[in-house]
C-alpha cells in the first residue's frame, strides 16, 4: 500500500487521504486525468489523443486511431511529458500503453502523478493565469507566419485557456515566432519537444469558451 497521510479541511470538516511518496517511492494508484497530447505508431502515423488514467506503469489513452495489441507508441502529453511503450489492452475509445521507463523517468512520473492526484482531491489551481480545458476536437492547422515560405502543418492542441494554449505540432517553431492557430493569430512563448505553448494575440471571448471551442 501507499503511504498516506491525513489532512482535513477546516472550514468544510472534510477530510482528505493525500498521496504522498514514502521513502520506498513505491507506486502511486492509478490517477484520473484529463490532458491532451500527440502520439505516433510503429508505421510513423501521427494522432491526437487524451490520457484519462495513468500510474508509473501504464497509461489508458482516449482516441480513435487504430492501434494493434503489442504495438510500441511513442508519445507526448502535457505535465508527464513524453511516454513510450506498447499496447497492452484495447478498449471502446482507445487503449492502455504498458510504460517502458528508466528508474529516473518512474521517480519523476511518480511526483508529477501524486501532484495531480493531491490538485484534484483538494480543488488546487494549477500555476497559470487562466483556466484550462481540453477541446474536444483538438485538431488545428499551425501557420508560420514568421516565414510565409513554410506550409501550414496539422497540430493537436494539448490544451487551451482563454489567453493561450499548448499545441502538439512537428517542424522548426522558436520563441517569439508569430503563428496563426487555425484562424486565431498568436505568438509562440515557449517551444518544448513535441510542440509550442503560444499566448493569443487577443483572449478568446468568455461567451465563446468551452470545451466545444474551435480556433
Amino acid at each position: 500500500m501507499l503511504p498516506t497521510g491525513l489532512s482535513a479541511n477546516s472550514q468544510a470538516g472534510t477530510h482528505f487521504r493525500l498521496f504522498k511518496l514514502g521513502l520506498d517511492r513505491r507506486a502511486p494508484p492509478r490517477v484520473k486525468i484529463a490532458i491532451g497530447g500527440r502520439f505516433m505508431l510503429e508505421d510513423r502515423s501521427e494522432h491526437g489523443g487524451t490520457a484519462v488514467d495513468a500510474s508509473i506503469k501504464a497509461i489508458a489513452i482516449r482516441s480513435d486511431a487504430t492501434v494493434r495489441l503489442g504495438e510500441r507508441v511513442v508519445g507526448y502529453f502535457d505535465t508527464i511529458g513524453r511516454v513510450e511503450g506498447n499496447v497492452e489492452h484495447l478498449t471502446d475509445d482507445g487503449f492502455t500503453l504498458e510504460l517502458a521507463t528508466t528508474l529516473r523517468k518512474r521517480d519523476k512520473l511518480a511526483s508529477q502523478l501524486i501532484w495531480l492526484a493531491n490538485r484534484d482531491m483538494l480543488n488546487l489551481p494549477e500555476d497559470r493565469r487562466h483556466d484550462r480545458v481540453v477541446p474536444r476536437d483538438p485538431r488545428v492547422e499551425v501557420k508560420n507566419l514568421s516565414d510565409i515560405s513554410r506550409p501550414a502543418v496539422a497540430g493537436h492542441i494539448i490544451d487551451i485557456s482563454p489567453g493561450g494554449a499548448g499545441v502538439s505540432v512537428s517542424g522548426a517553431f522558436g520563441k517569439g515566432d508569430e503563428i496563426m492557430l487555425g484562424t486565431t493569430p498568436a505568438r509562440v512563448v515557449r517551444a518544448f519537444e513535441g510542440g509550442i505553448a503560444v499566448e493569443f494575440r487577443a483572449p478568446i471571448p468568455d461567451a465563446m469558451f468551452s470545451p466545444d471551442i474551435r480556433l
